[in-house]
């Protein structure tokens, strides 16, 4: 077989059916195994090319069916896998990560196509390119294709939390007042009466951290149905709340006080989300779908995939919320300096007595609204040229993009074992716990990369207006 030449080597082309015998390889070292604290990183590289270097949990033999020691060091394996998706360009760095039989998954975040993160493949027929990592004496390497191939910038995706205490990264893994064999509804609760926002983002990380790292083992987190009520709205500390109608006008955008009333508001959906994305959990922990009738289905459990992918949200939600109070008093404020409202809050109890009802309103009616509003909020703070404000928004936006995603996938799944249609449901939904038009103008690009086409959204009201619609999340 022919050589591949060095320029085809360094585009990264495709791995082929046929091996690729390669005429020289870069090693780049990207560091120690004890200096990479984050999940994930984009690596730029001399070729103008990114990679994503991904650090998880090392799999037990009796959860993965193929193991691999020479990408492994203390209780951590490294991946490496090109940073766009080979169907349609998706961020892999936003990449959403299961565990399958083979071993760990990545689902490219615009349109659920899933690549092995140890071979590239894929379900849907195609293949990502993926790099061989190795580590030797602590230090962790990557094996590029090309010769003279070099490190730009290695990037930390931001998936961690800015604390108040000294505004930088934080251990998580202090003491908690939860026993270790606490179950997830037990967690959730005891974080949704949390009144402490900083408490609160630091439980939030825990529980998502533990129950991901312990769902790689054969001690698995106890979902725990039944093991605790959830509050009828969680508490809030030393916050001035009013109706969504008397909040202060925020301007465009163009004034400091502006930009910070802006901000300010933001935090408090974030904070909302939080609990919203908790409450889902351990609310509906004991949901059942209701098969045709006639059909001979049983009814189905929620899999523990749900619970995973709301976690991930909530922590989400809790980076978010961390950013946007940092950057607050970067600006000279304080979250709590201005009025709040609880408005998100009443579409949750409207709704808590329905999964369906829940995920239609929040996640593809509420959420799926700030996919229309932040690019517009991001163009302001651009105008204004408060650049630190644009990448703390955009980073929102992006993980936004994957929450919608989520509501979008388990309503699918639901109207799935349930043999129903997703739009129908969606928009009967609407009709019935909504108030008012769902209004444009929409993000149709983001929306479809959240797989919400335009039949869902076009032409859609609910019932009478009454009140104040609160958009994001």
């Amino acid at each position: 077989m022919a050589e591949k030449s060095r320029e085809e080597l360094e585009k990264f082309g495709r791995l082929q059916a046929e091996p690729v015998v390669y005429t020289m390889n870069s090693i780049i070292d990207l560091g120690t195994h004890a200096s990479l604290t984050h999940t994930r990183y984009t690596i730029t590289l001399s070729t103008s090319s990114q990679i994503i270097l991904f650090r998880l949990p090392t799999l037990s033999p009796s959860v993965c069916s193929v193991a691999d020691t020479s990408n492994s060091t203390s209780g951590w394996t490294y991946y490496a896998m090109e940073s766009v998706c080979p169907h349609a360009g998706g961020p892999m760095a936003d990449s959403h990560v299961d565990l399958e039989d083979s071993g760990y998954v990545a689902s490219c975040p615009w349109h659920a196509y899933d690549f092995d993160l140890r071979t590239g493949d894929s379900s849907f027929g195609v293949t990502a390119c993926v790099f061989p990592v190795v580590i030797s004496d602590d230090l962790v390497s990557v094996e590029i294709p090309g010769r003279g191939v070099t490190l730009v910038e290695m990037e930390g995706v931001s998936e961690v939390v800015e604390f108040k205490q000294d505004g930088t990264v934080k251990d998580t893994a202090r003491t908690t007042e939860l026993a270790d064999d606490a179950t997830m509804c037990e967690w959730c609760v005891h974080i949704l009466n949390t009144s402490d926002p900083e408490r609160k983002i630091e439980l939030t990380t825990q529980l998502f951290s533990k129950f991901a790292t312990r769902e790689q083992t054969s001690n698995a987190m106890i979902i725990g149905a039944g093991t605790a009520k959830p509050p009828d709205e969680p508490p809030r500390e030393a916050l001035q709340a009013v109706k969504p109608w008397e909040m202060p006008n925020p301007g465009r955008g163009g004034t400091l006080k502006s930009r910070v009333t802006m901000l300010h508001a933001l935090a408090n959906v974030e904070q909302w989300a939080i609990d919203l994305a908790l409450d889902i959990c351990v609310r509906f922990a004991a949901f059942r779908t209701s098969p045709p009738l006639g059909s001979g289905d049983k009814p189905q459990p929620l899999p523990r995939t749900f619970f995973y992918d709301w976690l991930r949200v909530a922590n989400d939600e809790a980076k978010h919320f961390s950013l946007l109070r940092a950057r607050l008093e970067a600006m000279g404020s304080h979250f709590g300096a201005l009025p709040v409202h609880h408005g998100l809050w009443e579409s949750a109890r409207l709704t808590s007595e329905d999964l369906r009802a829940r995920i239609s309103i929040i996640a593809l009616v509420h959420e799926a609204r700030g996919l229309d509003i932040n690019p517009l909020t991001i163009a302001k703070f651009r105008t204004a040229k408060d650049l630190d404000s644009v990448g703390v928004l955009e980073i929102i936006h992006r993980d936004e993009v994957t929450h919608v995603t989520t509501g979008h996938r388990w309503l699918s799944w639901i109207c799935e074992q349930e043999g129903t249609q997703p739009v129908e449901v969606f928009r009967g939904y609407v009709l019935e716990y909504f108030r008012g038009a769902v209004k444009g103008p929409f993000n149709t690009e983001a929306r479809a990369e959240a797989g919400m086409d335009a039949c869902y959204y076009t032409d859609l009201a609910g019932g009478p207006a009454r009140g104040h619609v609160v958009a994001g999340g």
